[in-house]
């Protein structure tokens, strides 16, 4: 960032807490918690916008040890500047671009916003990823069986929960080109994600299940990604999936991630029901 912000003398930390006071007053260790600042770093930072009579320093009703800082009727304009300043300078950056590029920053600020919420959620949590050991083996299975029995699957031909090899996967995904992840949720197994072979060039994007107390923290996506990077590293060119119309919230992180609907089978799988085919090119 630049020393000073939109041709003024504030530093880009006094500019962030005169935007941060805008809604409300907050105390110091409020704003140093906000913008991941240390205390006494907050500290100099107010003091000095104190000096310039932007912010102004009232009692906190609520606690009589702490004080609050808010904006004075000069930080108020001093942020409208600010504000209309940043305004102009984007307006002229977003006329350089064409509509369809427009819309493709939109697209990806959307999820790099997502994925800040993502790794928030995750940080107030304790999660470890890892290869699938002996030890997780009834653990995955029993998921995998209550997520089908949650969509209403069990019990209906040609789905993955039929697979002999159901609980021993931590065996199956020990052979080369193989590979098949698990998170742990707070220590407690929750979902998981397998890579396999199915013919050459192609591997499979298998067994993507996991409980609902993992869902909507952005784990999903990011295994995978992560399964998706092994792939290509281990040579595979395409990444071919099955699923059903029934997972709505699976399907949805496919297309995000680039796979596209196909209409023919790669493999035999023995998955029939299974009505949803998908492929993504990997290189």
């Amino acid at each position: 960032m630049d020393q000073w912000v939109s041709g003024t003398t504030l530093s880009p930390l006094q500019a962030h807490i005169l935007i941060e006071l805008e809604e409300k007053p907050l105390s110091g260790l409020a704003l140093a918690s906000l913008l991941k600042v240390d205390k006494s770093g907050i500290s100099r930072t107010l003091q000095g916008l104190k000096q310039l009579a932007l912010i102004e320093v009232q009692p906190n009703p609520q606690d009589g040890r702490s004080s609050l800082n808010q904006l004075t009727p000069k930080g108020r304009e001093q942020l409208a500047d600010l504000n209309n300043k940043a305004n102009r300078y984007n307006a002229k950056i977003l006329g350089q671009m064409s509509s369809q590029e427009y819309g493709a920053l939109m697209s990806a600020m959307k999820t790099y916003v997502s994925a800040i919420r993502s790794i928030a959620r995750q940080a107030e949590r304790t999660v470890t990823i890892r290869p699938i050991e002996a030890r997780d083996n009834a653990a995955m299975a029993e998921i995998i069986l209550s997520v089908f029995g949650e969509y209403g699957l069990l019990g209906r031909e040609g789905f993955s929960f039929s697979d002999p090899a159901l609980h021993q996967l931590s065996e199956v995904y020990q052979q080369q080109g193989c590979r098949y992840w698990i998170v742990e949720l707070d220590g407690v197994v929750s979902g998981g994600v397998g890579i396999a072979p199915i013919q050459q060039g192609y591997c499979e994007l298998q067994k993507l299940f996991f409980l609902p107390s993992v869902r909507g923290m952005g784990i999903a996506r990011r295994m995978v990604l992560a399964a998706l990077a092994f792939a290509a590293e281990a040579g595979y060119d395409y990444c071919y999936l099955e699923s059903t119309e029934v997972l709505k919230e699976s399907l949805k992180l496919y297309e995000s991630l680039g796979f596209k609907y196909v209409t023919e089978r790669i493999g035999d799988s023995g998955h029939h029901a299974c009505e949803i085919l998908m492929l993504k090119e990997l290189h």
